[in-house]
C-alpha cells in the first residue's frame, strides 16, 4: 500500500506519538530551531527529516498553533512564525491545522476577539482541529477530536499515597490556573499530604518511568481553566489513579462524577 506523505514539524510530542501509529503515513519533518524534537517523552519517532519543504514531494501538511503564537513577538520571531512560514511557502497541497489552544490568554490579550480574529486570519481557508468541542466554541469554528490513548500501553500498579499533577512548569498561568494549584498545595500540605508537581517537583527518567510513576500515584489533580482536554488526566485514567478534575471543556461529556472521576 502506498503511505501518504505528510508534510510537518515536531510540536506537541505526546500528541503526535498518537498519529504515528497510523502506518499508512509516511511522516516527514522540518528541521528548524524554534519547535525542538527530543526523546524523552515517548521515544525515537520513524520520522524523515527535512532541510526545507519541496513542493511535489507530499500529499498534505500538518501544521500546528496554539494561543501563544498569536503573540506578535511569536508571530513574527518565534514558534508563531513557524506556522506562518510554512503557510506561506505551501501552497500545493492540502494543509490541515491543529489548534492547541483557547483564545484565553490574558497575560498578552485583554480581548478575546482580537485573538479570534487574528486566528481566523492566520487559518485562511485551512480546516482547523480543535482538542474538544469548547475549544471550537469559544473559537466560533473548527472541528473537535479527542485524543485517544491505548489503554494496553498504561500501567495499573498498586497505588502509593501521593497526590501528582501534571501541567508545564511555567507560563499560562490564568489558562492552566496555576493559583488554584497553588492554593491547593498549600491545603494538603497543611494535614500532611504529599503533593507532586511533576516536571517540578519529579522528572522522569524515560517514559517508561513516567508511566510506572504515574500507575503508581493514587490521586491525579487537575486544576486547569481552559487546557483543553488535557491529555495527563486522561493517562492518569488508563492508570487507574483516583482522578479529581475542575470541569472545563468537556470534562462531564465522559467523566461521571464519582463514578470514573470527580469533578470540582
Amino acid at each position: 500500500m502506498k503511505k501518504l506523505k505528510v508534510f510537518g514539524t515536531p510540536w506537541h510530542l505526546a500528541h503526535q506519538y498518537e498519529l504515528f501509529k497510523f502506518d499508512w503515513i509516511e511522516w516527514h519533518w522540518l528541521i528548524q530551531l524554534k519547535r525542538q524534537y527530543g526523546t524523552l517523552s515517548r521515544g525515537e519517532f520513524d520520522v524523515k527529516w527535512e532541510t526545507c519543504y519541496e513542493p511535489g514531494k507530499y500529499d498534505f501538511a500538518l501544521l500546528h498553533l496554539d494561543q501563544q503564537c498569536l503573540e506578535a513577538s511569536l508571530w513574527e520571531r518565534g514558534k508563531g512564525s513557524l506556522y506562518r512560514e510554512l503557510n506561506e511557502v505551501i501552497q500545493d497541497i492540502p494543509k490541515v491545522v491543529i489548534m492547541h489552544g483557547t483564545p484565553h490568554y490574558p497575560e498578552a490579550f485583554e480581548n478575546p476577539q482580537q485573538m479570534i480574529d487574528l486566528c481566523k486570519k492566520a487559518i485562511g481557508d485551512n480546516p482547523m482541529i480543535t482538542n474538544s468541542y469548547r475549544a471550537a466554541e469559544m473559537w466560533g469554528f473548527g472541528t473537535p477530536i479527542w485524543h485517544g490513548l491505548d489503554p494496553e500501553e498504561w500501567f495499573d500498579l498498586p497505588k502509593e499515597p501521593r497526590v501528582i499533577t501534571m501541567i508545564s512548569p511555567a507560563g499560562l498561568d490564568d489558562y492552566y490556573d496555576r493559583t488554584f494549584l497553588r492554593y491547593t498545595r498549600e491545603a494538603l500540605h497543611d494535614i500532611g499530604i504529599n503533593h507532586c508537581h511533576i516536571t517540578v517537583d519529579w522528572r522522569s527518567k524515560d517514559w517508561e518511568d513516567y508511566r510506572r510513576f504515574l500507575g503508581s500515584s493514587l490521586i491525579y489533580f487537575n486544576p486547569t481553566k481552559e487546557s483543553p482536554m488535557p491529555r495527563s488526566r486522561t493517562e492518569a485514567m488508563m492508570s487507574g489513579c483516583c482522578v479529581l478534575t475542575t470541569n472545563n471543556h468537556d470534562t462531564d461529556k465522559y467523566i461521571v462524577d464519582g463514578q470514573n472521576g470527580n469533578i470540582c
